[in-house]
């Protein structure tokens, strides 16, 4: 399954409409490119400041009619438009979730952050002063968030858990623990959120952008709607996932609005 339904979560949670960018239910994918929705959505900085939210709808990672530098391409430009990018993935955070993030390895060849000699490496800390922080949505989650002796961890700690090195000293291992060194490198202020299957009812999936939100599971729209809370009293955000079986990607990003001047106005 390409497609995982990313415009219909952005349309519903963050333009808080029915219908908004592009959905179907195909397995084409509906967007090529970065798509700007038309206005602006009301939000906060985290000090209680007026912005204006843009949401911009990207077209998929890992999509079968293009190749990886073109992944690693989108992906950098949608980290170097944010300060707050979100992950979108389905199912858990598992071994083959994370690495469908392996394109993190190449993005240091298409962003270059100061003037550097030929063969000269740049810690990726370094990076991390210019990159988003980091918000991974598992959606569709079916799982119980508990530890080994039965207690109950928050969605966070599920993600740091997995971002736990393995044992080892095979190159497999190595190029594993890469990927999460990486993550942790680039995204040392990184978060995690998990919402429940928007339906229960398998053949009502493909209508879904039809039904009222009355009809949808309450757990599902409590989720949507505690993360709309936070995304929105953040500033510059960014969403992202591959279109792989299990991903897609997305993107929000705002701008705080201009204190009108006084002395201008009276000119003018």
């Amino acid at each position: 399954m390409y497609r995982t339904g990313k415009s219909y979560l952005i349309n519903r949670m963050l333009l808080s409409r029915e219908k908004g960018f592009g959905v179907g239910p195909t397995i084409n994918p509906c967007t090529k490119g970065l798509w700007i929705w038309g206005a602006p959505v009301a939000g906060f900085t985290a000090d209680g400041e007026a912005i204006n939210v843009l949401v911009i709808d990207t077209e998929g990672l890992g999509a079968l009619d293009e190749d990886s530098n073109h992944d690693v391409r989108v992906f950098s430009l949608a980290l170097l438009l944010s300060s707050y990018f979100i992950y979108n993935s389905v199912g858990s955070i598992d071994e083959t979730a994370l690495q469908n993030l392996n394109l993190v390895v190449s993005i240091t060849k298409h962003i270059h952050i100061k003037a550097q000699s030929k063969g000269e490496d740049i810690e990726p800390e370094e990076y991390s002063k210019y990159f988003p922080s980091f918000m991974w949505v598992v959606r569709d989650f079916t799982l119980q968030l508990i530890d080994e002796q039965g207690e109950a961890i928050t969605a966070k700690e599920y993600f740091e858990r997995a971002l736990q090195p393995q044992n080892g000293f095979s190159e497999p291992v190595e190029q594993k623990n890469r990927i999460r060194k990486l993550i942790k490198s680039f995204f040392p202020e990184r978060d995690c959120c998990t919402i429940v299957r928007p339906l229960t009812k398998e053949e009502h999936l493909q209508s879904l952008e039809e039904m009222n939100i009355k009809d949808l599971r309450p757990e599902f729209v409590e989720q949507m709607m505690l993360l709309r809370r936070k995304i929105l009293h953040l500033s510059l955000i960014h969403i992202s996932e591959p279109t792989r079986p299990l991903y897609i990607s997305y993107a929000v990003f705002c701008l705080k609005k201009k204190k009108n001047n006084k002395r201008n106005n009276k000119t003018r």
